[in-house]
């Protein structure tokens, strides 16, 4: 092995490192199961996210099929009812997601039926241990329901940004690697 393979190994490792920081806790959704329709219905996920204490900043892994399955993330009306006509954002491909924001994330799949045979999990981010400053006067001000629901769609829509609740990370294939 060269000396340049060997220095990108050594940085990839290291950014991975400290990507993942050593307070953030790494799970796969639905452990071995993957993200899929659950042989025992809703209750499956539901079971697994309350087994589960995710903090903000928590990394997330979602495991299926490229073309079989999707994850998309949708308002919690949406969630009860099974509404995937129009979802926040969708992912197409697997991935490891890291999660910003203390708060609910509400989470399906947008294939005909799989929301309804339980392929949705809702997913609570407590806030770190970490003290964090006092809002400003401005930000401690109340927001009108509209301007909240806006504000949460804002959230998702260019998850690229850590400002945006949630980022993807690495796509499953690229991590196996």
């Amino acid at each position: 092995m060269g000396a340049k393979t060997m220095n990108m190994i050594l940085a990839i490792a290291v950014a991975v490192f400290m990507l993942h920081g050593t307070d953030a806790a790494e799970y796969t959704v639905g452990d071995k199961l993957g993200w899929t329709i659950p042989p025992g219905g809703a209750a499956t996920y539901a079971a697994w996210a309350a087994e589960h204490s995710l903090v903000v900043n928590d990394f997330l892994i979602f495991n299926f099929a490229v073309g079989e399955q999707d994850l998309a993330l949708v308002t919690k009306e949406d969630f009860d009812a099974c509404n995937t006509a129009e979802p926040l954002i969708v992912f197409k491909e697997p991935g490891e997601f890291q999660f910003l924001k203390e708060g609910t994330f509400y989470l399906t799949c947008t294939f005909a039926g799989h929301c309804a045979k339980g392929q949705k999990i809702a997913l609570y981010f407590a806030p770190t241990a970490s003290p964090s400053p006092a809002p400003s006067p401005s930000q401690s001000q109340s927001q009108s329901a509209d301007d909240a629901d806006e504000q949460y769609a804002a959230t998702v829509k260019f998850v690229s940004k850590k400002e945006y609740g949630f980022k993807k990370i690495i796509p499953a294939a690229i991590k196996s690697l």
